[in-house]
Protein backbone atom coordinates (compact mmCIF):
# COMPACT_ATOMS: atom_id res chain seq x y z
CA UNK A 1 0.00 0.00 0.00
CA UNK A 2 1.32 3.56 -1.12
CA UNK A 3 1.35 6.22 1.41
CA UNK A 4 -1.65 7.90 -0.47
CA UNK A 5 -3.45 5.04 0.14
CA UNK A 6 -3.23 4.61 3.61
CA UNK A 7 -3.62 8.45 4.14
CA UNK A 8 -6.59 8.23 1.98
CA UNK A 9 -7.80 4.78 3.90
CA UNK A 10 -7.37 6.14 7.29
CA UNK A 11 -8.91 9.67 6.43
CA UNK A 12 -12.15 7.59 5.43
CA UNK A 13 -12.49 5.64 8.65
CA UNK A 14 -11.70 8.97 10.44
CA UNK A 15 -14.45 10.47 8.69
CA UNK A 16 -16.92 7.61 9.17
CA UNK A 17 -15.97 7.33 13.20
CA UNK A 18 -16.65 11.27 13.21
CA UNK A 19 -20.28 10.43 11.61
CA UNK A 20 -21.20 7.92 13.55
CA UNK A 21 -19.96 9.02 16.44
CA UNK A 22 -22.22 12.44 15.41
CA UNK A 23 -25.40 9.94 14.87
CA UNK A 24 -25.08 8.55 18.30
CA UNK A 25 -24.62 11.70 20.42
CA UNK A 26 -27.42 13.26 18.62
CA UNK A 27 -29.70 10.92 19.58
CA UNK A 28 -30.34 9.38 16.60
CA UNK A 29 -29.69 5.77 18.06
CA UNK A 30 -30.75 4.72 21.42
CA UNK A 31 -29.51 1.97 23.51
CA UNK A 32 -29.63 -1.50 22.75
CA UNK A 33 -30.09 -0.92 19.10
CA UNK A 34 -28.14 -3.13 16.87
CA UNK A 35 -25.65 -0.94 14.37
CA UNK A 36 -25.33 -2.43 11.05
CA UNK A 37 -21.95 -2.26 8.74
CA UNK A 38 -24.30 -2.55 5.69
CA UNK A 39 -26.62 -0.12 6.25
CA UNK A 40 -24.22 2.69 7.73
CA UNK A 41 -22.30 2.03 4.40
CA UNK A 42 -24.93 2.71 2.36
CA UNK A 43 -25.77 6.03 4.25
CA UNK A 44 -22.64 7.31 4.65
CA UNK A 45 -21.69 6.23 1.22
CA UNK A 46 -18.58 4.72 2.25
CA UNK A 47 -17.35 1.11 1.93
CA UNK A 48 -17.40 -1.06 4.83
CA UNK A 49 -14.27 -1.17 5.78
CA UNK A 50 -14.17 2.86 7.33
CA UNK A 51 -17.10 1.81 9.12
CA UNK A 52 -15.92 -1.67 10.53
CA UNK A 53 -13.02 0.89 11.92
CA UNK A 54 -14.82 3.56 12.95
CA UNK A 55 -17.27 1.00 15.15
CA UNK A 56 -14.15 -0.58 16.65
CA UNK A 57 -13.05 3.00 17.57
CA UNK A 58 -16.92 3.90 18.88
CA UNK A 59 -17.08 0.48 21.25
CA UNK A 60 -13.47 1.73 22.74
CA UNK A 61 -15.16 5.05 23.60
CA UNK A 62 -17.60 3.20 25.54
CA UNK A 63 -20.32 4.07 23.31
CA UNK A 64 -21.25 0.45 21.35
CA UNK A 65 -20.79 -3.43 22.42
CA UNK A 66 -20.49 -5.76 20.60
CA UNK A 67 -22.39 -8.92 20.60
CA UNK A 68 -22.95 -12.16 18.52
CA UNK A 69 -23.79 -10.41 15.01
CA UNK A 70 -22.37 -7.04 14.74
CA UNK A 71 -22.54 -3.99 17.66
CA UNK A 72 -25.39 -2.15 19.72
CA UNK A 73 -25.48 0.96 21.34
CA UNK A 74 -23.97 0.49 24.65
CA UNK A 75 -26.10 1.45 27.61
CA UNK A 76 -25.27 1.54 31.22
CA UNK A 77 -26.28 -0.27 34.17
CA UNK A 78 -27.50 1.06 37.35
CA UNK A 79 -23.38 0.69 38.82
CA UNK A 80 -22.15 2.32 35.42
CA UNK A 81 -24.45 5.32 35.78
CA UNK A 82 -23.14 5.47 39.65
CA UNK A 83 -20.05 5.58 39.07
CA UNK A 84 -19.96 7.71 35.75
CA UNK A 85 -21.47 10.00 38.39
CA UNK A 86 -18.82 9.52 40.77
CA UNK A 87 -16.36 10.54 38.33
CA UNK A 88 -18.12 13.26 36.75
CA UNK A 89 -18.83 15.22 40.02
CA UNK A 90 -14.92 15.00 40.87
CA UNK A 91 -13.73 15.80 37.22
CA UNK A 92 -16.13 19.29 37.09
CA UNK A 93 -15.15 20.08 40.52
CA UNK A 94 -11.18 19.60 39.41
CA UNK A 95 -11.97 21.71 36.10
CA UNK A 96 -13.54 24.49 38.26
CA UNK A 97 -10.56 25.05 40.72
CA UNK A 98 -8.26 25.43 37.71
CA UNK A 99 -10.41 28.05 35.65
CA UNK A 100 -10.67 29.80 38.79
CA UNK A 101 -6.84 29.67 39.27
CA UNK A 102 -6.43 30.84 35.77
CA UNK A 103 -8.54 33.23 35.84
CA UNK A 104 -6.75 35.05 39.13
CA UNK A 105 -3.81 34.16 37.74
CA UNK A 106 -5.26 36.29 34.76
CA UNK A 107 -4.68 33.75 32.38
CA UNK A 108 -8.37 33.95 30.81
CA UNK A 109 -9.19 36.26 28.31
CA UNK A 110 -12.24 38.03 28.69
CA UNK A 111 -13.64 36.85 25.81
CA UNK A 112 -13.73 33.60 27.49
CA UNK A 113 -14.99 34.57 30.21
CA UNK A 114 -17.99 36.46 28.67
CA UNK A 115 -18.61 33.10 26.54
CA UNK A 116 -19.16 31.25 29.55
CA UNK A 117 -21.63 33.97 31.13
CA UNK A 118 -23.52 33.73 27.86
CA UNK A 119 -23.68 30.24 28.06
CA UNK A 120 -25.13 30.03 31.29
CA UNK A 121 -27.57 32.40 30.46
CA UNK A 122 -28.36 30.41 27.75
CA UNK A 123 -29.41 27.35 29.84
CA UNK A 124 -31.93 29.69 31.94
CA UNK A 125 -33.36 31.07 28.97
CA UNK A 126 -33.76 27.90 27.29
CA UNK A 127 -35.29 26.54 30.77
CA UNK A 128 -37.61 29.41 30.71
CA UNK A 129 -38.96 28.55 27.78
CA UNK A 130 -39.53 24.87 28.27
CA UNK A 131 -37.21 23.58 25.68
CA UNK A 132 -35.62 20.78 27.53
CA UNK A 133 -33.52 19.91 24.54
CA UNK A 134 -32.48 23.19 24.28
CA UNK A 135 -31.28 22.89 27.91
CA UNK A 136 -29.67 20.15 28.29
CA UNK A 137 -27.26 21.47 24.86
CA UNK A 138 -26.94 24.60 26.63
CA UNK A 139 -26.11 22.84 30.15
CA UNK A 140 -23.57 20.48 28.46
CA UNK A 141 -21.93 23.09 26.50
CA UNK A 142 -21.60 25.51 30.03
CA UNK A 143 -19.77 22.34 31.60
CA UNK A 144 -17.89 21.67 28.31
CA UNK A 145 -16.54 25.52 28.30
CA UNK A 146 -15.61 25.04 32.01
CA UNK A 147 -13.75 21.96 31.39
CA UNK A 148 -12.06 23.93 28.09
CA UNK A 149 -10.71 27.05 30.59
CA UNK A 150 -9.36 24.89 33.25
CA UNK A 151 -6.22 24.26 30.31
CA UNK A 152 -5.76 20.75 30.91
CA UNK A 153 -6.37 18.62 27.75
CA UNK A 154 -6.93 15.64 29.35
CA UNK A 155 -9.47 16.99 31.83
CA UNK A 156 -11.58 18.07 28.91
CA UNK A 157 -11.25 14.50 27.02
CA UNK A 158 -11.95 12.47 29.74
CA UNK A 159 -14.71 14.09 30.61
CA UNK A 160 -15.75 14.39 27.00
CA UNK A 161 -15.95 10.15 27.03
CA UNK A 162 -17.95 10.37 29.78
CA UNK A 163 -20.74 12.97 28.13
CA UNK A 164 -20.73 11.06 25.45
CA UNK A 165 -21.64 8.11 27.42
CA UNK A 166 -24.48 9.97 29.08
CA UNK A 167 -25.65 11.81 25.97
CA UNK A 168 -26.63 8.47 24.31
CA UNK A 169 -28.75 7.68 27.54
CA UNK A 170 -30.41 11.23 28.12
CA UNK A 171 -30.93 12.30 24.27
CA UNK A 172 -33.24 8.61 24.14
CA UNK A 173 -34.72 9.86 26.90
CA UNK A 174 -35.95 13.08 27.23
CA UNK A 175 -39.34 12.80 26.42
CA UNK A 176 -39.12 11.35 30.13
CA UNK A 177 -37.54 14.76 31.55
CA UNK A 178 -40.28 17.43 33.26
CA UNK A 179 -39.36 20.99 32.23
CA UNK A 180 -36.83 22.81 33.97
CA UNK A 181 -36.87 25.46 37.09
CA UNK A 182 -36.16 28.83 35.06
CA UNK A 183 -33.29 29.38 37.73
CA UNK A 184 -30.41 27.73 38.12
CA UNK A 185 -28.87 28.84 41.56
CA UNK A 186 -25.49 26.55 41.28
CA UNK A 187 -24.87 27.74 37.68
CA UNK A 188 -24.64 31.22 39.02
CA UNK A 189 -22.97 30.26 41.91
CA UNK A 190 -20.01 28.33 39.92
CA UNK A 191 -20.15 31.20 37.44
CA UNK A 192 -19.80 33.80 40.11
CA UNK A 193 -16.64 31.94 41.58
CA UNK A 194 -14.91 31.24 38.69
CA UNK A 195 -15.39 35.14 37.28
CA UNK A 196 -14.01 36.44 40.54
CA UNK A 197 -11.04 34.09 40.62
CA UNK A 198 -11.59 31.96 43.76
CA UNK A 199 -10.19 28.49 43.01
CA UNK A 200 -11.93 27.44 46.81
CA UNK A 201 -15.33 28.73 45.91
CA UNK A 202 -15.52 27.38 42.43
CA UNK A 203 -14.62 23.85 43.99
CA UNK A 204 -17.19 24.20 46.57
CA UNK A 205 -20.12 24.85 43.78
CA UNK A 206 -19.54 22.12 41.63
CA UNK A 207 -19.10 19.94 43.83
CA UNK A 208 -22.25 20.90 45.77
CA UNK A 209 -23.95 20.74 41.61
CA UNK A 210 -22.56 17.50 41.40
CA UNK A 211 -23.91 16.35 44.32
CA UNK A 212 -26.87 17.38 43.94
CA UNK A 213 -27.28 16.68 40.71
CA UNK A 214 -26.60 13.46 41.57
CA UNK A 215 -28.97 12.81 44.09
CA UNK A 216 -31.81 14.00 41.52
CA UNK A 217 -30.87 11.98 39.33
CA UNK A 218 -30.39 8.77 41.06
CA UNK A 219 -34.11 9.44 43.48
CA UNK A 220 -35.34 9.52 39.60
CA UNK A 221 -33.43 6.02 38.38
CA UNK A 222 -35.12 4.65 41.89
CA UNK A 223 -38.74 5.93 41.07
CA UNK A 224 -38.58 4.61 37.09
CA UNK A 225 -36.61 1.72 37.06
CA UNK A 226 -35.05 2.83 33.90
CA UNK A 227 -31.96 5.58 33.17
CA UNK A 228 -33.31 8.90 32.57
CA UNK A 229 -31.85 11.73 31.14
CA UNK A 230 -28.67 13.29 32.46
CA UNK A 231 -28.75 17.10 33.17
Amino acid sequence: MTRSTHTGAHNQAEQAYRRVRELLLAGQFGPGDRLHEVDLSESLHMSRTPVREALRRLQSDGLVTPTGRGVVVASLSHDDLRHALDLQGALETLAAELAATRQRDGQLPPAEIDALRRTCETVEEQATNGDVLGAWRANLRFHQRIAELSGNPLLVESLGRIWARFAVVSLHNLHRREPLESGHPEHRALLTAIVAGNPEAAALAAREHGRSGREHYLASLADTGEPGPIL
